[in-house]
């Protein structure tokens, strides 16, 4: 079981540095980005990048999981190229309608989306670059399908040094430079492609099929709904704020959630990326709902930690990232939005119960029971506690989105999740986060010394809560032991 996780673990690491080098340059950036624009107009570029998600969640179509699911359960290897070729075929007209479609809209969507009908073009560099994001991750899924972590990494990391540069370049030498933010990132990942497609187009094999097409897009349909819902979930709070407020408060709940969304791509996306290969590999495994379960235990235990740890350092922070004083109000939401993403993170081992019954449609229902709830929320709560309504909210969104999957899934492939133990660890947060945002410190030597013990003494606390099992504790000590205390 524990060599399981371990296995998880090390993938997840690796695909990790791709995505933490990603997050990376958006904080390597962040000074310049908020020398160059004024808090409204860091509210655009907010929306513009919640717009490009949005896009890319329908323009992939939910293709991941089934993708995956039929290519490894095809033994015929040109029956696989064959089916590949077919994908990529569908994908590409696919992307053009859609792009058209954007196209002929462009100061419609504006109007709606910025009140202005000014950043039509924001609109249509959103459409790109998730169309190119949408190939990207098909190319790149091969790589993951045959485990090519290291190449995954290195070509996932020299996305995100080309669009660093490209975007220096922009904000630096140019007077398009908002523009030129978005612009970079159709390039950077349109240069890789092109790079990797000698290695891409070995897989291909002209053809169709016909039937395997078919099945995979009535699979995949729902999850396309469905992840467009969940990308709705993430992102309605920002377009509802800016509607029921202003651009500056999205700008600084839009910095917010950029800075808990470190924990994203540094856990929980690298995270998904090793488990949607290594969950189907587990399925017929005798320990496998067993390791479900844990692994929903150690992800959030590992989320929760890592949003600890960013939410009590983060106020000093800020101030070496963000160079403008008016930025450094996002801190204090950092904590409450950060406390979403464990359960956000937990919620894709959750899913998995549906995909193997193939029961899709029930994803969709879960993301839209937590979105419908998410936007009655956010228009009761915004109007009186502005950004802290939209924080609260998105908290409260995604721990009913893990108790209706819960629910659902006990009639589908049903595991266990250790409640009283993510009870456990909301608590301790709770308890070492909530007085250094509620008390002062004069002495700022006192607070970091203080805010270090609380976080070395959260998996100490969790001892009270009888958290952890005999083996665990075992493991540790011979961790300990065989690292720490071989050359004493």
């Amino acid at each position: 079981m524990l060599q399981d996780i371990k296995n998880t673990l090390k993938q997840s690491a690796i695909y990790g540095l791709s995505r933490i080098s990603s997050k990376l340059v958006a904080f390597i950036l962040l000074p310049l980005i908020t020398l160059n624009f004024q808090l409204k107009e860091y509210g655009v570029y907010v929306l513009t990048e919640s717009l490009w998600q949005i896009f890319w969640a329908v323009f992939l179509f939910g293709l991941e999981s089934g993708v995956v699911r039929w290519y490894l359960s095809i033994e015929n290897k040109d029956k696989q190229k064959r089916f590949l070729f077919s994908v990529t075929i569908f994908l590409f007209i696919l992307n053009i309608v859609f792009n058209v479609i954007v196209f002929l809209f462009l100061k419609n969507l504006s109007s709606v989306i910025y009140e202005n009908t000014s950043y039509a073009n924001l609109v249509m560099y959103a459409s790109l670059i998730a169309s190119a994001e949408a190939f990207a991750f098909i190319i790149f899924l091969i790589l993951r399908i045959e485990e090519k972590a290291k190449a995954y990494s290195f070509f996932s990391i020299l996305i995100s040094v080309i669009s660093f540069v490209l975007q220096v370049y922009f904000l630096q030498y140019t007077n398009i430079k908002l523009e030129g933010l978005f612009i970079s990132k159709i390039l950077a990942p349109v240069i890789v492609i092109i790079m990797l497609l000698p290695y891409y187009i070995k897989h291909l094999k002209i053809g169709f099929e016909k039937e395997l097409l078919k099945d995979l897009i009535i699979y995949s349909f729902p999850i396309m709904l469905a992840s467009l819902v969940i990308t709705l979930l993430n992102q309605a709070d920002k377009y509802i704020l800016g509607y029921l407020t202003n651009l500056v408060n999205v700008g600084i709940y839009g910095l917010a959630y950029n800075i808990s969304g470190l924990l994203n791509f540094l856990v929980i996306s690298p995270f998904s990326l090793a488990f949607t290969v290594i969950s189907w590999k587990k399925l017929n495994d005798v320990n496998s709902k067993r390791f479900y379960t844990k692994t929903i235990t150690y992800l959030f235990l590992a989320v929760t930690f890592t949003a600890l740890v960013l939410s009590l350092f983060m106020p000093h922070l800020i101030k070496i990232f963000t160079l403008r004083t008016d930025y450094w109000l996002a801190a204090e939401y950092v904590p409450w939005v950060a406390l979403s993403m464990p359960f956000y993170g937990i919620h894709f081992v959750g899913i998995f119960s549906f995909y193997v019954t193939k029961n899709t449609k029930y994803v969709l229902y879960v993301y839209l029971i937590a979105l419908i709830t998410n936007v009655i929320l956010n228009f009761l709560l915004i109007p009186y506690l502005k950004i802290y309504g939209a924080a609260f909210n998105n908290l409260i969104s995604f721990i009913i989105l893990n108790i209706v999957i819960y629910l659902f899934s006990r009639k589908q492939y049903f595991f266990q999740y250790e409640w009283l133990k993510i009870l456990a660890m909301t608590i301790c947060y709770f308890i070492l986060t909530v007085p250094f945002f509620y008390f002062h410190f004069e002495n700022r030597t006192i607070e970091i010394l203080l805010k270090i013990l609380a976080a070395l003494l959260f998996p100490l606390l969790l001892f009270a809560f009888n958290f952890y099992e005999p083996i665990e504790i075992l493991r540790v000590k011979g961790f300990i032991n065989k690292y720490i205390f071989k050359n004493s």
